[in-house]
């Protein structure tokens, strides 16, 4: 049973129904995912929600998860601060595994590291309310008797904290494989006047990225999505990121398409002037009622001139006339080994090939260029080539080794407080290698006095191995418990 201790919270959220949301995955400059940073949105002038004049907050926070997407809430990443009362409760005693996620409305973060917590008897434990971040509801608990096995037990709000006074209950929903939370912000072509966001990244251990703050503008309307895995949304007073076309973009600002418009069979109304190939469109698009027809007399669609006539100068004005004598045309076709290829109106060929005519056949030939290499003279371990340079055999060059790494931060066990008692859990590799004959290193977390008398394995296999970590303590008064090892096997 769990109890909620403290005075009632009223929990009060800025929030906005105007706000569109952003999602995505960050990664950083190396390319790997930004894991539990935090974006901070600073908005560059104060402003208004279009239609409603809410006040619209100048900053606000949204947090990448252990993935790197964009999430509303933070991951948990402090251990459960606890604490134990034998003077009440009914809760029996043993040991007991514990963590907490954030949640708003049905929506939980990831789950805290696991903590323990032993009861020499009867009684009941406290978890102290940890730092609420803005817009989170509380926290859910979550306590199992086996490690990895934890439940949600219940929920708080705001600051209360949370008593585990009875028997766990059964049938609670286990933590959350994924932080779902939306990260929801005012869309800046809801808010008046029209700006940006300074944007800042810090890493979960609070030091900013490279290239970070940037300029953004987050447009979509009322209910938009920015998805920043097509990319930042960088503005310096110009948008640059794709949108889609607005009907009535600011000012009457340009705007531009990337691709292919598909009008799927529908007309294109109110069109001033057409510009092909040109920025500053100048002539009707309306060809034959249009400006062509009127003054230059193409008279295109109209029934002038006869069948044979040609489109001449009369020193005026272009219009048909005569063709005059026709001289005789001829087309030089292209052919490769003997069958015709598209052409174009020039043909070039770069100085690796060499250009012959043939004029028995009435073609030219076209052939590599010779080399000083004499065919199947060269070859070294890997390739052999021919006098042309070209590649005749091949053969795989070295080995690459298959390198895993294997991150271990749940199910760890806890030696006794007996000297030297040991403690073992089963370890699987992500892919299972050719065979057991891989180097294989473990490193614990903490603590740092941990030696390789305390920590090894045994039983490895193409899959997996056992980690075996021992009391090295000869008093038999510090049980060791890890919160997360670190694995690296390479296979040659």
């Amino acid at each position: 049973m769990l109890k909620i201790k403290g005075l009632l919270a009223v929990i009060i959220t800025t929030s906005t129904a105007y706000a569109g949301t952003v999602s995505g995955n960050l990664l950083g400059p190396s390319g790997l995912p930004v894991k539990n940073g935090t974006l901070t949105f600073n908005l560059q002038q104060a402003g208004l929600v279009v239609g409603s004049g809410s006040v619209v907050p100048m900053s606000a926070s949204c947090y990448t998860s252990a993935d790197g997407s964009v999430v509303g809430l933070p991951n948990p990443l402090a251990l459960p601060s606890t604490s134990i009362n034998y003077g009440a409760g009914t809760l029996p005693g043993g040991i007991y595994y514990v963590q907490y996620a954030f949640y708003v409305n049905s929506t939980a973060t990831l789950p805290s590291p696991e903590a323990v917590v032993q009861l020499t008897s009867t009684g009941e434990f406290n978890v102290a309310p940890p730092a609420i971040p803005a817009g989170a509801t509380g926290i859910i608990l979550y306590v199992g008797a086996v490690p990895g096995g934890e439940t949600a037990q219940g929920e708080t709000t705001g600051t209360n904290t949370a008593t585990q006074s009875g028997p766990l209950s059964t049938g609670g929903a286990t933590p959350v494989g994924a932080n779902n939370t939306a990260c929801s912000i005012a869309f800046n072509d809801t808010i008046i006047p029209f700006s940006g966001y300074n944007v800042s990244l810090l890493s979960s251990s609070g030091n900013a990225y490279p290239g970070w703050p940037q300029a953004w503008q987050l447009n979509g309307g009322l209910n938009g999505t920015v998805n920043i895995s097509n990319g930042a949304p960088l503005w310096n007073g110009t948008v640059v990121y794709p949108q889609p076309v607005l009907s009535q973009p600011l000012n009457h600002g340009p705007q531009s398409i990337s691709g292919l418009l598909n009008m799927t069979g529908y007309n294109l109304l109110n069109v001033g002037a057409l510009g092909l190939g040109t920025s500053t469109p100048g002539w009707p698009v309306d060809v034959e009622n249009g400006y062509i027809n009127t003054s230059l007399g193409y008279l295109v669609a109209g029934g002038a001139g006869s069948a044979g006539q040609c489109l001449v100068s009369n020193g005026t004005y272009f219009g048909p006339g005569s063709c005059g004598t026709l001289p005789a045309l001829f087309y030089q076709h292209m052919q490769l080994t003997g069958s015709f290829q598209p052409q174009e109106l020039y043909l070039n060929f770069s100085g690796n090939f060499a250009v012959t005519d043939n004029p028995g056949s009435t073609r030219t030939e076209v052939n590599l260029q010779p080399t000083s290499v004499t065919a199947g003279s060269y070859s070294n371990a890997n390739i052999t080539v021919d006098a042309y340079g070209r590649i005749q055999a091949a053969t795989n060059g070295p080995g690459i080794p298959t390198i895993q790494a294997l991150v271990i931060n749940s199910g760890i066990c806890t030696t006794g407080n007996t000297a030297f008692s040991t403690c073992s859990i089963s370890a699987t590799w992500p892919s299972a290698f050719a065979n057991s004959a891989y180097a294989l290193t473990c490193t614990p977390s903490s603590p740092t006095a941990l030696t390789l008398n305390t920590i090894y394995f045994s039983s490895k296999s193409a899959s997996g191995f056992v980690l075996n970590i021992q009391n090295a303590d000869a008093s038999g008064a510090n049980p060791i418990s890890l919160s997360e090892i670190d694995c690296i096997g390479m296979h040659p």
